[in-house]
C-alpha cells in the first residue's frame, strides 16, 4: 500500500512537471538546473513515502479500530513534512503544492478504501 502510494505519485509528479514544461509555464530557461524539478518532485515524494510507515501501525488492532488513531497513523507523520515544505517554500509555496498534491490524493483515497473495509469487517464480524 505504501509503495503504491509512492509510485502512484511519483508518476502523477512528473507526468505534471512534463506538462509543465511542455507548456513552458516552468523550467524555460536553457541551464543545468532545467530537469531539477524532476529530482525535487521524486525527493519530496520518497519522504512522504518515508514519512507513511506508520501506516503499519495498522496491523494493531486496536489503532485499526479507532478512527482518530487510524486517521494520525495515515496523515501525522506526512503532514508534519507537508508543514516544513510549505514553511521552507514560503516565498513561493505553488511548486512545493504541485509535488505534494498527487501524494496526499492517493494517500486520502488508500485511507478512505482502508476505512471503509475496516468498516465492512466489523459489520460482517458483528453478524
Amino acid at each position: 500500500m505504501i509503495s503504491f502510494c509512492f509510485i502512484t505519485a511519483t508518476i502523477f509528479s512528473l507526468i505534471s512537471i512534463f506538462i509543465l514544461q511542455s507548456v513552458e509555464v516552468i523550467g524555460t530557461a536553457n541551464t543545468d538546473f532545467k530537469n531539477l524539478p524532476y529530482g525535487i518532485a521524486i525527493g519530496i515524494n520518497f519522504f512522504l513515502f518515508l514519512s507513511s510507515f506508520t501506516v503499519l501501525l495498522n496491523l494493531n488492532e486496536h489503532i485499526k479500530t479507532n478512527p482518530l488513531w487510524c486517521f494520525l497513523s495515515f496523515f501525522l507523520l506526512p503532514g508534519v513534512f507537508v508543514i516544513l515544505v510549505f514553511l521552507a517554500m514560503w516565498d513561493e509555496p505553488w511548486p512545493g503544492m504541485l509535488f505534494i498534491i498527487p501524494y496526499l490524493l492517493v494517500l486520502t483515497t488508500t485511507f478512505l478504501r482502508f476505512r471503509k473495509s475496516v468498516t465492512v469487517e466489523s459489520v460482517k464480524s458483528n453478524f
